[in-house]
């Protein structure tokens, strides 16, 4: 049977792979090193027993700093995978999530907003899908916390919106005319988790959502 060069190579050990160069030193490095260092030392001249222990407290310092590096990495995993588990109770419950797009349905829409305080004119700014805005309409004063409105799907100008999916944002402000945080919201129920990278998603009305996103987990 035919031998390659190949095989004749890795038997005699050599390879033919190259072989990128490390950017870091790792403690089998630097002990390669110390031992060269140590290897080609004059015997006839006198050594510095100071330089030597701070060459072998480095290097024990070294092998510490990469046994807890990979201690960490190990207890990251870990800790990915217990919230990874316990993200997956969120699905068949109800939660409110804020940045929902509305649906506009046989010209009626339900919509949820949520203030940090009393807000005595509010503004609803409703955009399409790519971000353009459609039209922005007055809708009078609400209070502080959640409230909630039926939209008749109808511009300012009074003239009919096709249904579908609208974008809703809200600017508030109060009887002096301090801004007032606003924000449209909705109640969706989560029909399952997604996990991307170490990132967990929801999956709600049709839609990911980060869990940031979440404000309320109903049951």
């Amino acid at each position: 049977m035919a031998v390659t060069t190949a095989e004749i190579n890795n038997y005699i050990g050599f390879t033919t792979q190259k072989k990128e160069p490390s950017q870091n030193m790792d403690k089998d490095a630097f002990l390669k090193l110390l031992v060269a260092q140590l290897q080609n030392q004059d015997p006839s001249q006198s050594q510095d027993p100071q330089a030597m222990v701070q060459q072998m407290t480095a290097f024990s310092q070294l092998e510490q700093l990469q046994n807890v590096g990979e201690q960490l990495k190990v207890m990251q995993s870990q800790n990915v995978a217990l919230f990874q588990a316990s993200a997956t109770t969120l699905v068949g419950k109800h939660v409110r999530v804020q940045g929902a797009d509305v649906q506009l349905i046989n010209e009626a829409a339900r919509i949820g907003i949520d203030l940090s305080a009393d807000a005595a004119n509010v503004k609803m700014v409703v955009k399409d899908d790519t971000g353009r805005t459609i039209t922005t309409l007055d809708i009078g004063s609400f209070q502080a916390g959640h409230r909630e409105f039926e939209w008749d799907g109808k511009n300012s100008e009074g003239l009919q919106l096709d249904n579908g999916v609208y974008r809703v944002e809200f600017i508030a402000t109060d009887e002096e005319g301090n801004k007032v945080d606003a924000m449209c919201v909705s109640d969706l129920r989560v029909d399952s988790v997604a996990f991307a990278d170490g990132t967990v998603l929801v999956v709600a009305g049709g839609k990911y959502y980060s869990l940031g996103d979440i404000i309320e987990v109903k049951a």
